[in-house]
């Protein structure tokens, strides 16, 4: 369950909150007017979030590149005219 609590708390408190922050590893919404605003985030937990995202679109990546060398083994091979033609006729002509 997330935390959340008003940005005033972070001006009252703002040591507790961190403190929070770094022992649960957990983010912590701050609320202004009732809206989001911002979270507050253990720094070494960001870093492996950001860390795990940069890996799974690295592998992403390398996945479509394979994919693209195995169709153009296949033959599966168009121009870029081809390509928009295949598009317009499934999409209709507002896709260029």
């Amino acid at each position: 369950m997330p935390t959340i609590k008003p940005v005033t708390e972070l001006q009252r408190n703002a040591a507790a909150l961190i403190r929070e922050a770094m022992q649960t590893k957990e983010p912590i919404y701050l609320t202004k007017n009732g809206s989001s605003a911002v979270v507050l985030l253990d720094a070494e937990e960001y870093d492996r979030q950001v860390s795990a995202y940069h890996e799974l679109w690295k592998e992403r990546v390398r996945l479509l590149y394979e994919l693209g060398e195995a169709q153009q083994k296949a033959g599966m091979v168009y121009t870029f005219d081809e390509v928009v033609q295949m598009m317009r006729d499934k999409w209709g002509d507002d896709v260029f």
